[in-house]
């Protein structure tokens, strides 16, 4: 068992989210709020193995939200990577959250990041 894993699954099901975890990731449902997805619901799966001292990675979805791109690029068309977990339907996206240590270093702070990631048309 993963203590970063677990503490974001505990700080994810306070929030109102059922979680579970697959392959080293917290896994949830999510409804877009606004965007060019606005209102789709979405599996993210979170890699996390030091949270919160470190945020994920980048969230990966289920299904596609964009096309694979790999490297380069910027938001929200590059950096968009397949990702098996364990099917070939999830996808990375490589979204570094920066300023992380000027906050307070939360799930709630984490989902606002992903909100602002998918706030685009």
């Amino acid at each position: 068992m993963n203590i970063g894993l677990t503490e974001l699954q505990r700080q994810l099901e306070e929030l109102g989210y059922k979680s579970y975890q697959l392959k080293g990731f917290v896994c949830f449902n999510y409804i877009i709020p606004h965007g060019r997805f606005r209102n789709q619901e979405v599996e993210i799966a979170l890699e996390a193995p030091q949270f919160p001292l470190i945020p994920p990675s980048g969230p990966t979805f289920k299904p596609h939200l964009l096309p694979i791109t790999n490297g380069g690029g910027v938001h929200p068309f590059g950096g968009i990577h397949q990702r098996n977990l364990p099917t070939s339907d999830w996808q990375y996206w490589s979204r570094p959250f920066t300023n992380w240590n000027n906050t307070e270093k939360n799930a709630k702070t984490y989902l606002a990041f992903l909100r602002t990631l998918l706030d685009f048309e």
